[in-house]
């Protein structure tokens, strides 16, 4: 781990680090050599990491969104650059209680936000994301000390039952991580298209995935990109220079075995 020191507390899960850096980057660890969460406190508007960059393409590839649901809360980045550069709403699921304060007092996030709902629980609880409401996007991105934490089918029912018809599923993956993803794919695919938009985030391990239940065409990447122009700044920007990372274009797809 890089860094001053600035915070560090145990929950029931393990410990939770924060640092900085000569940067200016605050860093959020959880026991291990691998940030969770990043931000640059005098700079709000960029984003430290670029899968946040690579998940948040769902604002454009969706055509008209105002809600999102973030599973993974980490350092409450991405909630709070939604709620500070869009007029989305926000409920954000996370397994750990203890991360709202150190969001508030390291991250900026404003826990009292009229945009924002925290909730907090199991992921492999089904019972419990069934009472979470409906959502446009869904940003998938849990992880712990041991990597990516595996999402039960029943829970991924779940959530593809909140997103709708035209609902987009995003999520941060680890390409090193072979058989996770590997049996998330496939578990996926029972309820949604089984090509995704793959984003690979450049010099980084992560990918992130966009599915919908429709197949994905080259048309849509088109009108995201038309979307992606119309948004204001910060996002805007972003979001034009971010699907530059698509892998390809919608089309020639690999059919499933």
């Amino acid at each position: 781990m890089h860094g001053m020191l600035r915070f560090a507390q145990r929950d029931a899960w393990g410990l939770i680090e924060v640092r900085s850096d000569e940067t200016g980057e605050t860093t959020l660890y959880f026991g291990n050599d691998t940030a969770q969460s990043g931000w640059y406190p005098d700079r709000p508007s960029e984003l430290a990491f670029g899968y946040y960059r690579a998940l948040l393409t769902a604002l454009a590839l969706h055509p008209a969104p105002s809600h999102a649901m973030l599973y993974g809360l980490g350092g409450g980045a991405v909630a709070r650059y939604l709620l500070e550069y869009t007029g989305l709403t926000v409920t954000a699921f996370d397994l750990r209680p203890t991360l709202a304060p150190i969001a508030r007092d390291y991250f900026g996030l404003t826990l009292d936000h009229p945009r924002l709902a925290l909730h907090f629980g199991d992921i492999a609880d089904s019972t419990i994301l069934a009472r979470l409401p409906p959502c446009d996007i869904t940003l998938l991105d849990v992880f712990d000390e041991q990597g990516m934490v595996p999402v039960p089918a029943a829970s991924l029912n779940t959530i593809a039952e909140q997103l709708g018809d035209e609902g987009i599923l995003c999520v941060n993956v680890w390409r090193n991580a072979l058989n996770p993803l590997v049996t998330l794919n496939q578990t996926i695919a029972r309820w949604f298209d089984p090509n995704p938009l793959s984003f690979p985030v450049p010099d980084r391990y992560n990918t992130v995935l966009c599915f919908r239940k429709n197949p994905w065409r080259a048309a849509d990447i088109d009108a995201a990109i038309e979307r992606a122009r119309q948004w204001p700044q910060p996002v805007g920007e972003m979001l034009q220079s971010t699907l530059a990372w698509l892998a390809r274009k919608p089309g020639r797809q690999l059919k499933p075995r």
